[in-house]
């Protein structure tokens, strides 16, 4: 705990922005994860009688779970890798490198936190594709979890970026 003490007042005031951000970020992933990202509908219009033919809702995980379910595990690994693995990877990374600091290793978190755009920007392109293909019969709605896991996106990439800008990652 003192290292950890030590460590944050020798910090300049960019870094240990830096590292709150990182850490208000990572507060966000799990309900960005885990909350309803997005619910699409179908329905299909016959003789006047309008019935609806899909209709879910769905988070990050489920939507990992049912991929894999179906036979998709490759694009359920990527989705893995993008939205928890390499974000879980990258906190580890701030840590060790907060405590033990190497300008190397800023820079490479500063590479990592670009990735994490990924999920947000696939789901962004899903609905937009939804959207201008939709009639009144297909409907994108996105949900809590989207913003969730934009809000941390958002705060990892910035956090990412004052740590990597800080005095000692350019030593």
């Amino acid at each position: 705990m003192s290292t950890l003490i030590n460590s944050w007042t020798e910090k300049t005031r960019l870094q240990r922005l830096g590292l709150l951000l990182a850490i208000i970020s990572y507060g966000l992933l799990y309900p960005g994860v885990m909350e309803p990202i997005m619910t699409l509908s179908a329905s299909v219009s016959l003789f006047g009688l309008k019935t609806q033919m899909f209709h879910e809702t769905r988070s990050i995980w489920e939507t990992v779970e049912t991929l894999h379910q179906l036979g998709y595990s490759a694009v359920a690994v990527a989705i893995v890798t993008f939205s928890v693995v390499i974000p879980v990877s990258k906190a580890l990374l701030i840590i060790f490198t907060w405590l033990k600091p190497s300008p190397r290793r800023w820079r490479v978190i500063a590479a990592v936190s670009k990735w994490s755009m990924a999920d947000v920007f696939v789901v962004a392109i899903l609905v937009a594709f939804f959207t201008a293909q939709a009639t009144a019969e297909l409907e994108a709605e996105l949900l809590t979890g989207f913003y969730w896991f934009a809000a941390f996106c958002l705060l990892s990439i910035l956090s990412g970026q004052l740590l990597a800008q800080s005095p000692s990652a350019s030593e």
